[in-house]
């Protein structure tokens, strides 16, 4: 009986996520987190709720907080980001050049684009840089990529 419900049941976290993801989608992108959490209080949502789902869209890279997070009033409550916004790539995306890059640990700026834009992507400069933030990447002075011991042994991503 469970498994026929399930088949039209959708997942309550997916529910808010795609909520979320639509109001930012609708603001151009990029929204202060004061003002979805006037859209909570609208449509009677947690804030805890509010704060735990934006917090595991930041963590699953399906949105970034660009702008860092206030101090938490107490260690139990969940981060609260300054402003969220849509990455302007995805998570597979990232995921192509960390390949790239276990394959090849040391490679020429010239010869990693001429690469990875021949196999589809296209804000390389944008994701090699969030690869660096991220620490699975460095760039040497004179133009150089090399993985870091943190991407190699990191086989999943």
């Amino acid at each position: 009986m469970q498994g026929q419900k399930s088949e039209s049941y959708e997942d309550p976290f997916e529910e808010i996520a795609n909520a979320i993801m639509a109001i930012i989608k609708e603001k151009g992108g990029r929204v202060e987190f004061s003002d979805l959490e006037k859209w909570a209080d609208l449509t009677n949502l947690g804030k805890y709720t509010l704060r735990t789902v934006v917090n595991e869209l930041i963590v699953s890279a399906r949105l970034k907080a660009p702008e860092g997070f206030y101090d938490a009033e107490t260690e139990i409550e969940p981060p609260i980001p300054k402003v969220v916004e849509l990455p302007k790539f995805s998570p597979a995306e990232i995921e192509k050049l960390k390949e790239y890059l276990r394959e090849y640990h040391s490679v020429g700026l010239l010869r990693l684009f001429e690469d990875l834009s021949r196999a589809g992507l296209k804000e390389i400069n944008e994701i090699l840089k969030e690869v660096i933030e991220e620490g699975y990447a460095e760039l040497t002075p004179s133009g150089v990529v090399n993985a870091t011991k943190k991407l190699i042994h990191d086989q999943k991503g």
